[in-house]
């Protein structure tokens, strides 16, 4: 991927990010993470709830960590495995998904049943 998109794509606003990440995760059916020597990367809202970030593709990860200067990998999420698996785990934790974060832009922090719900929705488009 070169600058120019991660420019383009990251200078969009928090609800445009959101749709990006559903078509992208919809049409490569995966997802990714940031993980590190202490797991997968969490992070914690303004009223101290915890928050769990996602990217539809690798580069904006890996950009986000050198932004951040964060020592953790981009790791790849299968999006069968996400629905099926993670989605119920994060829910029943209570753990929100910050959808998409870039640098001095807000992003869109959803539950994990509405994003299953945007995704699935999608999902039924490629059908």
């Amino acid at each position: 991927m070169n600058k120019e998109k991660i420019l383009n794509v990251t200078s969009l606003d928090s609800k445009e990010r959101l749709d990006y990440f559903i078509r992208k995760v919809a049409d490569f059916e995966v997802l990714w993470g940031n993980y590190g020597d202490n797991g997968w990367l969490q992070l914690y809202a303004e009223n101290g709830k915890k928050i769990m970030p996602f990217w539809p593709e690798k580069e904006f990860v890996i950009n986000y960590n050198v932004t951040h200067k964060f020592k953790c990998s981009p790791k790849e999420i299968n999006l069968d495995y996400f629905l099926d698996k993670w989605i119920k785990g994060l829910a029943k934790e209570k753990i929100s998904l910050l959808i998409f974060p870039v640098e001095e832009k807000k992003s869109c922090i959803i539950n994990p049943l509405e994003l299953k719900t945007l995704l699935e929705e999608e999902l039924k488009q490629y059908e």
